[in-house]
């Protein structure tokens, strides 16, 4: 028996779709994604990622059905401490079959929604608006704080939350404007559907009834991992990421006097915090129920603390 934990069976089928749609022409794909994949510092491929969590789902739903056990998909940012709790569980459960996969909030909380995926794994709250959403399960794992993060050698030490809106927003331009040298911000971003963008758009960029949208200037990366490798390389980036990515190649920034740690998440004085939750169609039974358990308990607590994560009460 085999337990595959991160690019395994269900992703290559996905992989495969996805390859199969873009040979199917023109018309496969919206308009955006016959654009050049090269990364620049404009809007880009805002189409593709629809697209490609369609064909997610779907490939979820018939790699499921061919009998490979349990799927855990979604948030990118929880993918990482699911991994580890699922590695541990294989231990405790030899021979069980997990997959793990990413693909953002948006495509867990679709998964699970269709069946696709035995749990969703998402960094946002459920939207109560969207019936599909709301009728879901929601089992909370963790709480998790969104660090923003700048390059070791940038003499700015924190920013008050006005101060992070209006840089995210293109308002200001410059370090020299929040206490850094005179030159120019570059701006890492989230994609759309990813639970890291839609919390930090709802807590830094709404303010009232106003929703702001990022800079169009802005670099957009497809991961938590992937912002922190930008912004370690460029000592005018700032982004935003999972607390448990960060390491000694960035550092994080304090916002409104608070750092963020692990103590300052759990007494909730730092502000921009998350939930890291699965998601399910109906109440998990059988195998999903002893994985669920098993996450919650005890054995997992070092995951959390090794991830930078705070256990939410039960």
């Amino acid at each position: 028996m085999h337990m595959s934990a991160r690019m395994t069976t269900p992703l290559r089928c996905a992989k495969r779709a996805f390859r199969a749609a873009i040979r199917g022409g023109e018309g496969a794909l919206p308009a955006p994604c016959r654009s050049s994949p090269a990364p620049s510092r404009t809007a880009i491929w805002r189409g593709w990622p629809v697209a490609f969590l369609l064909v997610l789902v779907v490939a979820l739903a018939g790699c499921q059905a061919g009998g490979h056990g349990l799927v855990v998909a979604g948030s990118t940012s929880v993918q990482p401490v699911m991994e580890k709790i699922v590695e541990a569980f294989r231990r405790a459960r030899p021979g069980v079959r997990v997959t793990v996969e990413g693909g953002g909030s948006s495509a867990g909380i679709m998964a699970a929604v269709t069946g696709a995926a035995t749990f969703g794994m998402s960094s946002r709250a459920l939207k109560a608006d969207h019936p599909d959403e709301a009728a879901l399960r929601v089992f909370p794992l963790a709480l998790d704080g969104i660090a923003v993060i700048v390059h070791p050698s940038n003499v700015v030490t924190g920013l008050h939350l006005d101060q992070l809106r209006d840089l995210f927003t293109g308002r200001i331009r410059t370090w020299k404007a929040v206490g850094g040298p005179d030159r120019e911000v570059h701006l890492i971003v989230r994609e759309e559907g990813s639970g890291t963008r839609g919390a930090f758009d709802e807590m830094v960029l709404t303010r009232g009834k106003e929703h702001l949208r990022p800079d169009a200037y802005a670099l957009v990366q497809d991961s938590s991992g992937g912002v922190r490798e930008v912004v370690r390389g460029d000592p005018d980036a700032i982004g935003f990421v999972s607390l448990g990515v960060v390491n000694e190649s960035v550092r994080a920034l304090a916002i409104d006097g608070v750092e963020p740690t692990a103590t300052t998440v759990r007494d909730g004085s730092y502000r921009l915090l998350r939930p890291f939750v699965l998601v399910a169609r109906e109440e998990p039974a059988g195998l999903a129920r002893e994985l669920w358990e098993f996450a919650v308990s005890s054995a997992t607590e070092p995951i959390l603390a090794q991830e930078g994560l705070v256990r939410v009460g039960h």
